[in-house]
């Protein structure tokens, strides 16, 4: 009888890398990771989110749609409630980009879940959801 040896002969199965991965995520100052964490406080000028890289295509670059979804934003300008906002960014292989949120305007502090989406051009993507939540006075 012949001994069958698993992982011989025919083609490696080397594990894929993913095109885009999640490098950390929290609350941010001044650019530098703070706090890793997903419950953030609602304070005007916070920061928070993730950061992510892409690793193909080599040496060149390529479209990430960033979507963030919030618990529902009414802009006074647009007497609107916003849920989601998209954005397409234009990547380059190996570098950090920050997708993360500062809370600019009172009416931004929505308290409840956060969701920030960086999605690859091979619909690959890094998730993260943020509980936003009422300081304690």
């Amino acid at each position: 009888s012949t001994l069958g040896f698993f992982g011989f002969g025919g083609k490696e199965d080397k594990p894929q890398e993913p095109p885009i991965v999640l490098v950390d995520f929290g609350i941010y100052e001044k650019g530098a990771l703070t706090l890793s964490t997903t419950a953030v406080p609602r304070k005007l000028g916070s920061t928070f989110g993730m950061r992510f890289r892409t690793l193909k295509p080599e040496g060149g670059s390529s479209k990430v749609k960033i979507v963030t979804t919030t618990p529902g934003l009414i802009d006074p300008a647009k007497n609107a409630v916003t849920f989601t906002t998209e954005s397409v960014e234009n990547v380059v292989t190996g570098q950090e980009y920050h997708c993360t949120f500062t809370f600019e305007k009172e009416w931004e502090m929505a308290s409840g879940e956060w969701t920030l989406t960086a999605t690859a051009e091979d619909g690959s993507q890094v998730k993260k959801t943020f509980q936003v939540f009422n300081p304690q006075q």
